[in-house]
């Protein structure tokens, strides 16, 4: 059995469409958001951060994850408890292996006895999680969870789980001195070769027989040929006969083993994002913050939103951050200007971050959005300066712009923060406009935070098409409000103004 809750039936991992992932983690502020999901369980941090570096491409599966996800968040409570009978399982089983893999390699016998307890543990475990999915039933209202409780408990039902128990007590019945039959033929050689394990049975007193039995036992195998011990060599090959015939038992429960571990594996998996998301929502949702799951529209060059605001600085600040509205309809792209410290770059990564989530088939922070699949998520943020002077800014900065270039696809999107700004500004102008020429020629989304005015300035009076301008808003006192709004570029440096400010006049 598979459990089909984060992803669809037949849907088959798109490539990677964001390969920098330690970019994304830096520069979109992503280890507060982790840090909240995860509530100190290092499995679940690593889970989410998996999942929430992976955006999809595939809208159906966005939209079946979302609803998923929605059944999750109305039944967190069921879905803590479930998470945390799988993970109780998981790492029983897990203690369990690691144990005897220490011990080194085992007799056949100990292998069999080893097949027992693991099957106790996982026909247990098997018990706990059927308990916990009966008493739950009904719970959930969505049919991707109600599909996954009806499987289980036609798949496992209690016919299922006795055979297990049966099957263990046989295999402790023969680790204590049962039957095994083997059969086989002679081959070239004549060696024996084609050993199949026929049945298993419990040792039983021969006392026990009735005389009726014990007659039709002796009519029976007749044929029988009875062989020897107190020839050596036809002892040894006895046992060999033996030690096949458990170790052919013991490979066969193993398998059976490794597809429940498998299952419990994969379920803990996907309840751990589960989990992780259920962490986030309440946070946000105890904070007050604007939440909501986006629209993902067919098509290209739609993005929108209300209230969006940056996850990052609302976590680790524990206040709601400024919030900014975005409309781009048949729009590639954003060019914002302003005043530094004005919010500009709090404005496209809260832009990013939203983007990634709605990908993941996640909620968002935001009041109301809708938006498009990009190919592909990408961000380049400035850097400190390598300190092994290795290299300059602007050429670490174009290394990096290199490598995203080699990987992207058209119809991705990329979130530029004060990119080219370390050379002049005739030199950054030149380079930005070159470079974001090329992005929107290959219908590539750009979000740019600039500092290079005559290159902004420029573009405002061409008119360039599919083109918004933002600008990080200002009071007419000089006062920054940290909102962005539509506008034509405006200088972004208030250096003499902060100058008599602090120094007045000298």
């Amino acid at each position: 059995m598979k459990a089909y809750l984060l992803n669809r039936r037949g849907y088959t991992e798109s490539e990677d469409i964001a390969p920098f992932k330690s970019d994304l983690v830096t520069d979109l502020l992503l280890e507060p958001v982790l840090q909240c999901m995860a509530k100190n369980d290092n499995f679940i941090y690593t889970q989410c951060k998996k999942i929430l570096l992976s955006p999809m491409t595939d809208r159906e599966n966005i939209l079946h994850r979302q609803s998923a996800l929605r059944d999750a968040i109305r039944n967190k409570k069921t879905i803590l408890s479930l998470y945390a009978t799988v993970a109780e399982v998981v790492t029983d089983v897990s203690n369990f292996r690691s144990t005897n893999k220490k011990n080194g390699n085992p007799l056949p016998a100990v292998k069999v006895i080893r097949s027992i307890e693991q099957l106790d543990l996982l026909a247990n475990g098997l018990e706990r999680l059927k308990a916990e999915i009966v008493n739950t039933y009904g719970h959930f209202t969505g049919v991707i969870f109600r599909d996954f409780y009806d499987e289980f408990l036609k798949e496992f039902n209690s016919d299922f789980v006795n055979l297990v128990h049966e099957k263990t007590a046989l295999l402790r019945a023969i680790s204590n001195g049962g039957e095994i039959q083997i059969s086989g033929r002679i081959g070239r050689g004549l060696k024996t070769e084609g050993f199949i394990v026929n049945t298993l049975s419990e040792f039983q007193d021969k006392r026990k027989f009735d005389i009726m039995e014990s007659l039709f036992s002796t009519k029976v195998r007749k044929n029988e040929i009875r062989i020897s011990y107190n020839d050596l060599q036809v002892y040894q090959d006895c046992m060999e006969l033996e030690t096949a015939g458990l170790l052919h038992v013991a490979t066969c429960f193993e398998g059976f083993a490794r597809e429940l571990i498998k299952l419990f594996d994969s379920l803990r998996a996907q309840l751990a994002f589960f989990h992780g998301c259920c962490n986030l929502h309440s946070q946000m949702i105890n904070m007050v913050y604007p939440v909501c799951f986006p629209e993902v529209v067919k098509g290209s060059h739609s993005l929108s939103g209300t209230d969006i605001y940056d996850l990052g600085i609302a976590i680790k600040n524990l206040r709601l951050p400024t919030v900014n509205d975005l409309g781009g309809e048949d729009t590639l792209l954003y060019l914002i200007t302003g005043t530094n410290n004005g919010g500009k770059t709090t404005f496209i990564r809260s832009v990013a971050v939203s983007q990634l989530m709605a990908q993941c088939g996640m909620f968002v922070p935001a009041k109301s959005m809708i938006t498009q699949v990009f190919s592909g998520i990408y961000t380049h943020f400035v850097r400190n300066e390598d300190v092994t002077m290795t290299a300059g800014k602007l050429e670490e900065e174009l290394r990096r712009l290199s490598r995203i270039v080699d990987h992207m696809k058209q119809e991705s999107v990329i979130f530029l923060n004060e990119s080219f700004a370390t050379t002049s500004e005739r030199e950054g102008a030149a380079i930005a406009e070159d470079i974001v020429r090329a992005f929107m020629d290959n219908n590539v989304t750009c979000f740019f935070v600039t500092h290079i005015y005559s290159y902004a300035k420029k573009a405002y009076d061409e008119k360039y098409p599919r083109t918004k301008f933002l600008q990080a808003e200002r009071t007419e006192e000089g006062e920054r409000t940290f909102r962005i709004t539509e506008g034509e570029p405006s200088l972004t440096g208030y250096g003499m103004e902060m100058y008599h400010e602090i120094l007045g006049d000298i």
